[in-house]
């Protein structure tokens, strides 16, 4: 990937694929620019490395873009919260460690419930980059199925069956019963 027309093949994909994520968020804080350059800064440190095929190229563009949005979103606030609410809790907010942590009354009880989220997230960090993918787009930026189908060009069946497919192997893997519908 030396040469410069192969790396400028990309430059369309990446500026679609920054449109189609700046349009589904909420957050100002990451604007399309902002996408594009860190897609590109990834697509050319790995190009260095290693020769890129167009799909391990485009794996590089997308998972660039979303651990950018990811980082971005200091407080993580579901959709369905008023755009003035999220900004109030913003602002009461002192640090990024008060606004992760949720206060619980019992301290054994909030224990509990850290040690089930390590567990989950040491278990979703075993899973392969495509699926991590999905999950993000679906829990942390809290797209519809149809949306992340768009975003990662794939139909929405694909997205729907690939998702339930992951939760199966997740209950699988912390030992929850595969009957249980916790999850879905």
């Amino acid at each position: 990937m030396g040469s410069s027309p192969a790396f400028e093949q990309y430059i369309p994909y990446i500026y679609r694929l920054a449109q189609r994520l700046v349009r589904y968020r909420r957050s100002a804080m990451v604007d399309e620019q902002d996408l594009v350059s860190v897609a590109m800064s990834a697509l050319w440190q790995r190009g260095r490395e290693q020769a890129l095929d167009e799909k391990y190229a485009k794996q590089i563009i997308k998972y660039a873009m979303l651990t950018l949005l990811r980082n971005s979103s200091l407080l993580k606030m579901p959709r369905s919260v008023p755009m003035a609410q999220a900004i109030e809790a913003y602002q009461k907010a002192k640090s990024a460690d008060e606004l992760e942590r949720v206060p619980a009354g019992n301290p054994i009880e909030q224990w509990e419930q850290d040690e089930l989220v390590r567990e989950i997230v040491s278990k979703m960090a075993e899973l392969p980059r495509q699926d991590q993918i999905l999950l993000s787009l679906v829990f942390e930026q809290s797209l519809s199925f149809q949306d992340v189908a768009t975003v990662l060009g794939l139909t929405k069946s694909q997205v729907y069956h690939r998702y339930r497919a992951i939760l199966k192997e997740l209950r699988t893997k912390l030992g929850l019963s595969v009957d249980k519908e916790i999850w879905a």
